[in-house]
């Protein structure tokens, strides 16, 4: 009886110092050049990482239970990479591959819905699309060192 509620202590100890070092990433606007400055862009990628950070990136890297589909598919990703043995700098990397794979789609879907962004999009300083996203990626990606 007694040596449960060690293991149980212990474990609940655990998990309370794994967590009390998680950083809450920031979703803020980057600072551009003329040609690669696009706010339309800027607003929507803020406006997704804020909602991504509350709703997927925090409770995972807190280590609670996934509750949409979201945290379970950033979950999963860490599974499969470093087991149950995941640190923030982990959950920095997966997010940022997941979330800007839905970047890179609401930026497709925003260029076709607004010609003024599909016109600063052409004329601006990228030379492809991929270009452009790799662009965004590293200026808003999940960094929490």
């Amino acid at each position: 009886m007694k040596f449960s509620v060690l293991v149980i202590s212990a474990v609940a100890a655990t998990l309370l110092a794994g967590c009390s070092g998680i950083k809450t990433p920031k979703a803020q606007l980057a600072s551009h050049d003329m040609d690669h400055n696009i706010p339309a862009i800027d607003d929507l990628i803020v406006t997704m990482k804020q909602d991504y950070i509350n709703k997927c990136y925090m409770p995972v890297a807190k280590r609670r239970p996934p509750e949409n589909q979201c945290q379970s598919e950033l979950f999963q990703m860490l599974e499969r990479n470093y087991r149950l043995e995941y640190q923030q700098v982990h959950v920095d990397r997966a997010a940022n591959e997941l979330f800007f794979k839905d970047v890179a789609r609401e930026i497709t879907i925003l260029s076709k819905k607004d010609p003024d962004v599909r016109n600063a999009i052409r004329n601006g300083g990228f030379r492809s699309n991929d270009e452009m996203l790799a662009y965004y990626k590293d200026a808003y990606k999940f960094e929490t060192k």
